[in-house]
């Protein structure tokens, strides 16, 4: 069996979001269709290990932002090379919650829908969901579909996926060497704790207590 005939069969590209009970979820997916109109129903599958499912088996519910061609391979980079289950994916993109569910600003639409039915297979599990609302997006073009994505637009993601990963993995080694030091003021002996990490400061930041730039500060 030629499993590439398979890539034939070619789906939108979506952003899906839910909640874990305590923050915003989401992944990107492709297998969605509408499958009846009377009420409107919708089949999602999602793999059986990914957190997005053990969620969406919880919560019972989730939004669809529809991708057009022109979205940022940003997007697709974020919700679908790494896990909601160690990353707060939404607070990288600009979104909007509606009705408790979140949904990109920049889409083609916005879909809200209720699980009705969960199918369980070895692999994933098939969720039939009825469409509860759904709205144009901000934005107008064609929707960008799992063939686009396999033609020419997935080189793009995976730079910007690598790229990510390089800047973390040199944050990492940054804060490895530097864990247990502190910056401190020369002059006065302040001591700085605050959430922006000192290298990454603006160069014009001043002491708070003396006023002295941050070139009379050292690692101690």
């Amino acid at each position: 069996m030629d499993e590439n005939a398979l890539f034939k069969l070619t789906h939108g590209i979506y952003v899906l979001g839910t909640t874990d009970g305590s923050r915003c979820v989401g992944s990107i997916v492709d297998a969605v269709m509408q499958v009846a109109n009377k009420p409107f129903v919708l089949a999602l599958s999602c793999g059986n290990h990914s957190y997005t499912k053990s969620c969406l088996h919880t919560a019972k519910e989730f939004s669809l932002s529809v991708l057009g061609k022109e979205a940022d391979p940003f997007i697709v980079a974020n919700f679908g090379f790494q896990s909601s289950r160690d990353v707060n994916k939404w607070e990288n993109v600009e979104f909007e919650v509606w009705e408790g569910l979140p949904y990109l600003q920049k889409s083609l639409a916005g879909i809200k829908c209720k699980i009705i039915q969960e199918i369980a297979f070895e692999s994933n599990t098939l969720f039939l969901a009825e469409v509860l609302d759904c709205q144009i997006g901000s934005q107008d073009g064609e929707p960008l579909t799992y063939y686009d994505y396999r033609s020419y637009y997935k080189d793009g993601v995976i730079k910007i996926f690598n790229e990510q990963k390089d800047r973390m993995k040199g944050k990492q080694m940054t804060e490895d060497k530097n864990e247990g030091k502190k910056w401190v003021c020369t002059v006065c002996g302040y001591v700085y704790d605050g959430d922006v990490p000192f290298e990454d400061l603006p160069e014009d930041w001043v002491c708070p207590l003396c006023g002295v730039d941050k070139s009379f500060f050292e690692l101690q």
